[in-house]
């Protein structure tokens, strides 16, 4: 085969499956993403209906939630009268394909197919509709980008993924990765079809009171707020890879509100520290603490929104220490703390942490990486920057011991 052929070759996979792929699936460019301005999060469902999915719908009936069901053509035929139950129950019924097949292995007018026919079946068995569309596996090529839109459809992926299909994933295991990693706008993907779903079933009651212990609450996708600002939405992304890279924990907030605080197991890389008489040293295994992000915004631009925020994570530090003491991947930690740009001035001791002021240029990219933060979620926005020379890195930290003597689960 000729050269030309070769590259033209090439240029076609390229363009046809491998950047859809990586941009659409793993980036997410263009699908729904949920803001975190409001305390909500979506349940959604895939590859259904089948044998399981009643009892789906009981235990959604039972704790008052709603989710939204991403159906398969073929299937939806077999079983109508679950589809009519999703509408009667005020679930939604979104769209999953004809089949349940891969784009990678599509062409594009079967792509087209599975997009266009799926969504004139399943409008006449749901009476109308539906809004959104969820690719098989979330696998994409050119015409998985196009064909939606055209069609009247939004893409649609997730944040939180529990892998509930893998039969080595207990019920308890499904529910507590939802509730570990839950955060407003978040989507979650299970299924209600394809297998065996009984685990699925039996995880949902303790997955919807944790969420809910949160303050958040489980909806469909057409109840989520919706991320429409470029900045936020790919903080958004940004933000689930790295909750999913480093196992970032969701801190419940003391009065089911919107959570404050995320922990994560973390490296140490700072200087050498001496507290409590032990000294902490570069390389020591950390629960590094995390703002939420949107929480913060929502305090920020007024001091009473400071003041507000401030005493609800010295609220929520009681939950962080029944956390620490209870995960087995903490229990080597000797350090609990973060880095932050607040001006915390006296308050963080007075709530027993020490403060260590981070000065030098190996701050340099801590300190852009909090400046980004505060442009993008600061009620000022690119206003905060006049304030740029007088943010100052500081470090908020407590031994293990410190932390767990004043705010570890108390015996009794």
């Amino acid at each position: 085969m000729a050269a030309w052929m070769w590259g033209g070759l090439a240029a076609v996979v390229l363009g046809y499956w491998v950047l859809p792929e990586v941009i659409g699936h793993h980036g997410q460019a263009g699908a729904l993403m949920g803001s975190g301005d409001a305390n909500r999060m979506a349940l959604t469902f895939d590859d259904g209906p089948g044998p399981d999915t009643d009892a789906v719908l009981d235990v959604l009936s039972q704790k008052g939630a709603h989710a939204t069901f991403f159906v398969i053509a073929t299937e939806a035929v077999r079983f109508p009268g679950a589809i009519a139950r999703m509408v009667a129950e005020g679930h939604e019924v979104a769209l999953h394909g004809v089949h349940h097949r891969s784009a990678l292995l599509s062409a594009p007018w079967t792509t087209w197919r599975e997009v266009a026919g799926g969504r004139a079946q399943v409008a006449r068995l749901a009476g109308g509709g539906p809004r959104f569309y969820r690719p098989p596996w979330g696998h994409h090529n050119l015409a998985t980008w196009l064909a939606p839109g055209w069609v009247g459809l939004r893409r649609v992926l997730w944040s939180i993924a529990p892998d509930d299909w893998r039969p080595d994933k207990s019920p308890e295991e499904i529910a507590q990765h939802v509730v570990r990693h839950a955060l407003p706008g978040a989507v979650v993907v299970l299924h209600d079809a394809g297998g065996d779903r009984r685990r699925t079933v039996a995880a949902l009651p303790a997955m919807i009171d944790g969420v809910r212990s949160l303050g958040l609450e489980p909806v469909t996708l057409s109840a989520l707020s919706e991320e429409h600002r470029w900045a936020k939405k790919l903080w958004t992304w940004w933000e689930g890879v790295f909750t999913r890279r480093y196992q970032v924990e969701t801190v419940p907030a003391p009065d089911a509100g919107p959570p404050v605080l995320r922990i994560a197991r973390a490296v140490y890389r700072g200087p050498v520290l001496d507290a409590a008489g032990q000294t902490v040293r570069r390389g020591a295994a950390m629960a590094e603490i995390h703002f939420h992000n949107y929480t913060l915004g929502q305090g920020s631009g007024d001091a009473a929104g400071a003041l507000r925020a401030w005493v609800r994570m010295a609220a929520s530090l009681p939950a962080l220490g029944t956390l620490l003491a209870s995960r087995q991947n903490m229990a080597d930690v000797t350090l609990v703390g973060g880095v932050t740009v607040l001006d915390v001035g006296r308050a963080v001791e007075r709530i027993g942490f020490h403060r260590q002021n981070m000065p030098g240029l190996s701050m340099l990219p801590m300190r852009l990486y909090l400046v980004l933060l505060m442009v993008i979620f600061h009620r000022q926005g690119l206003g905060v920057l006049r304030r740029l020379g007088r943010l100052k890195p500081v470090l908020i930290y407590m031994t293990r011991e410190e932390f767990l003597a004043r705010y570890g689960p108390r015996e009794g």
